[in-house]
């Protein structure tokens, strides 16, 4: 029930709010789609990794592609590899250049808009070489940092390795010439360990030799980065997205009139419905009047307003009661009159089964036996004279269907300072048109047809 009040209050009072938002959504969305009309070439690729066991590897992949492909630098020299001048790089970057990944492969689709096919094509294999080549630098640098340090190491060694082999054929002249027993010992230990050190220095030499091989051939065992299918002419335009913008662009525009319409309702709440503001008041409806009904029929649905009106003043034993208007200033000397005839003076002859069946409800109720025949004063609460003797005097609120919080607590403190009973409660449709209800062309077409009857 709170939610159907919410929407009701919501969608019915802000209705104009919602629609003119949701309107301008549609056309901002229709503006957003006016673009030229464009063309997509498209190119696959591969970056020379690993084939991803997952989709998240694979939108890694994609990732590093994008990043290299919207780079404003990469993009920048596409064109100029493509001898396209009259393009804006930073536009082209943002808005028509785009890369996917196929599935949970590792090839990657680069995808270039222009409204010249030709320039489509041609940026496309331009930026998918650049894209092949910043990957293959970036995946090479380091294979090359790494056997430019082994060739370093490596060659350090033979370095060292030459001079011990000078070393030890020093000794081995040294010995050769010698002839002390004692310094040729000396000369031969010295020998042994510059030969034990340049075995030390090859075996070394040997280890980073076969690094060396390992790495080049683990590098040589990866895949390469290159194109797999280069982008083709684009013989078709690009599908229009003035359906999925204006779409998007009135569900924008009717969420953001809702949601203004609910902060609306949050500061400044409003009651709509007459049962809503008869529960507000914790009083009986006795009905709603007639706005767009034939004469006729609007004189019988006044006619048992003014029935239920006598037997709730009767329940009080009130034989005088105001009305009390609720919400904007409203005229209501002419209701009061039409309400006053027919509850007293009797009603037209079209109305008098439903006064009959009224009655009989009313008795069943436990308003049988109640004397009927005297007068019940109807007046607005402005223009009572006094109370009634045998009696107490009653109130009737005359309210929109549609009321602000704040109108109906101007009338709460009214109706404990004025202190009589409130016995129902009368609604009318607020007219958008106008400010008040005209309540003397009510009048005028009861009396239209009541003439007309006779």
């Amino acid at each position: 029930m709170e939610l159907k009040e919410a929407a009701r209050r919501i969608l019915r009072q802000h209705w104009v709010l919602i629609a003119t938002l949701g309107v301008l959504g549609i056309l901002v969305g229709a503006l957003h789609a006016a673009r030229p009309t464009t063309y997509t070439a498209s190119t696959r690729l591969v970056l020379g990794t690993d084939d991803p066991k997952s989709r998240t590897e694979s939108g890694s992949i994609a990732d590093t592609a994008k990043a290299i492909a919207t780079s404003l630098t990469q993009v920048r020299r596409a064109l100029k590899d493509a001898h396209v001048s009259q393009r804006n790089p930073a536009e082209v970057a943002q808005h028509h250049v785009s890369v996917s990944g196929l599935g949970t492969s590792a090839v990657v689709q680069i995808s270039v808009s222009d409204k010249d096919p030709k320039v489509a094509q041609a940026v496309a294999n331009a930026l998918a070489s650049r894209v092949i080549r910043v990957r293959s630098e970036v995946a090479s640098g380091q294979l090359q940092l790494v056997l430019t340090d082994l060739s370093r190491r490596v060659d350090d060694i033979n370095r060292n390795i030459a001079e011990v082999d000078q070393t030890i054929d020093g000794l081995n002249v040294d010995i050769a010439q010698t002839g002390s027993p004692a310094t040729a010992n000396a000369l031969r230990a010295k020998r042994d360990d510059a030969a034990r050190q340049r075995d030390f220095l090859a075996q070394q030499r040997s280890l980073l030799e076969s690094e060396r091989i390992s790495v080049v051939s683990a590098n040589a065992a990866r895949p390469k980065a290159s194109v797999i299918s280069a982008a083709s002419l684009p013989t078709e335009p690009d599908s229009s997205p003035y359906a999925q913008e204006t779409i998007l662009g009135a569900l924008l525009g009717l969420l953001l009139g809702i949601g203004i319409a609910g902060m609306i309702e949050t500061f400044r709440p409003t009651l709509v419905g007459s049962d809503s503001v008869a529960r507000e008041f914790e009083t009986p409806l006795l009905g709603t009047l007639p706005m767009e009904e034939d004469e006729q029929r609007a004189r019988q649905l006044l006619a048992r307003i003014a029935l239920r009106l006598r037997l709730a003043a009767e329940s009080v034993n009130a034989r005088e009661v105001g009305l009390v208007a609720v919400g904007p200033e409203v005229e209501v000397g002419l209701l009061a009159a039409t309400l006053d005839e027919l509850a007293n003076a009797g009603v037209a002859t079209a109305s008098r089964h439903i006064a009959s069946a009224e009655a009989v409800t009313a008795g069943a109720r436990g308003f049988a036996g109640r004397p009927s025949a005297s007068r019940c004063r109807i007046r607005p609460f402005g223009l009572l004279d006094d109370r009634a003797d045998n009696g107490t005097t009653a109130l009737v609120l005359i309210s929109p269907t549609a009321v602000k919080k704040e109108e109906i607590d101007e009338v709460s403190h009214l109706l404990r300072v004025a202190g009589s009973p409130l016995v129902g409660l009368i609604t009318y449709d607020r007219p958008r048109e106008e400010s008040r209800f005209d309540f003397s062309a009510l009048r005028s077409r009861l009396d239209f047809s009541a003439s007309r009857s006779r």
